[in-house]
């Protein structure tokens, strides 16, 4: 039998090398060109990400602070409203003839006065006072206004509000609503009347903002006219008294000091490490200042939530991406 050989191509181990070679150069092809785009996607997806999640917070936060100056100056407007009636009340009871009639001694035209608003459970009583400054309240009690603010402010014919103030006789924190008392065009004597200390508290107990948001009235010292706690009005708590002795209440001072400037705007601040916005409006009858506050995140929560779908979402879409792209880099090398 002849034998036979076989004879190998001298190249053939050659072209089995370059092979393998060009496949391994294009699979590390295929993957530096996976690496760069799904990089490109990565950094493309993550700004525009981020500008999104700015841009609504952002959105989030005007919305916020716009709907809580509104707020504020609708509570301003309604307590402007309450004072007023009190006023055209106290107005009223001005006009009761007794007070300028000098058959009554002025010892008992006050008490005559209160029988006729005694029905009213805000008012702790009548204080009828002469040109002298010489002031009659229903109990009988003789005092002496002559150097108090509001009865200067209603002799030379103006109405006038105090601040949470004690007077002996009643021995609380009440409010003084004084009214100049008129004959034809002559001033005779003042009317004051003297309301309980949660006279405004009241109307701003139901007022809340977010979840523990709330609405507080500042007079112009920063003493707190009205609460939700009735604690700081009839402790007469000055808000910036106390502020100034606490560094951890700075940025509280600097809020409010610019709240009671008389202007209507909306501020940040910091109260025991949580971030709050607040906004401010000066009632126009008292010159006081009403102001809403919450935590910050109870009004801008919407954001967290957007930022989570922001996430998830950016994550989905990048996964897909990448597949897309590694299928057709595929394909295409």
């Amino acid at each position: 039998m002849g034998r036979y050989r076989t004879i190998y191509p001298e190249n053939q181990h050659s072209d089995g090398y370059e092979a393998e070679k060009s496949k391994t150069e294009k699979i590390r092809l295929r993957r530096k060109l996976i690496a760069v785009v799904s990089c490109m996607l990565i950094i493309g997806i993550a700004v525009q990400s981020r500008f999104a999640v700015k841009a609504v917070k952002r959105m989030v936060r005007e919305q916020a602070e716009t709907a809580l100056v509104d707020k504020t100056e609708a509570v301003a407007d309604m307590l402007d409203k309450e004072t007023a009636a009190c006023f055209q009340y106290a107005e009223v009871l001005a006009h009761a003839p007794v007070l300028n009639d000098r058959s009554i001694p002025n010892s008992k035209k006050a008490k005559i006065v209160y029988e006729q608003a005694a029905f009213n459970d805000a008012i702790r009583g009548i204080m009828f006072c002469d040109m002298d400054g010489h002031g009659f309240i229903n109990s009988g009690e003789r005092v002496s206004t002559l150097n108090e603010e509001w009865f200067s402010a209603a002799a030379s014919g103006k109405y006038f509000v105090s601040e949470p103030t004690v007077f002996s006789s009643i021995d609380t924190v009440s409010f003084i609503f004084a009214v100049p008392i008129h004959m034809g065009d002559k001033i005779t004597g003042v009317l004051s009347m003297i309301v309980s200390s949660d006279f405004f508290s009241k109307k701003i107990e139901s007022i809340t903002v977010g979840h523990t948001g709330y609405c507080s009235v500042l007079g112009s010292t920063g003493i707190i006219i009205a609460d939700r706690d009735l604690h700081f009005v009839e402790n007469k708590y000055n808000i910036i008294s106390e502020a100034a002795a606490d560094e951890s209440l700075a940025s509280f001072k600097v809020f409010i000091e610019t709240a009671l400037t008389g202007q209507t705007g909306v501020g940040h601040y910091t109260f025991m490490d949580l971030p709050c916005i607040a906004a401010y409006s000066t009632m126009q009858t008292t010159g006081w200042t009403v102001v809403l506050n919450a935590p910050e995140l109870e009004l801008t929560g919407a954001t967290k939530k957007f930022t989570s779908m922001v996430v998830v979402t950016s994550v989905l879409f990048l996964v897909v991406a990448i597949t897309i792209v590694g299928v057709a880099i595929r394909k295409m090398v």
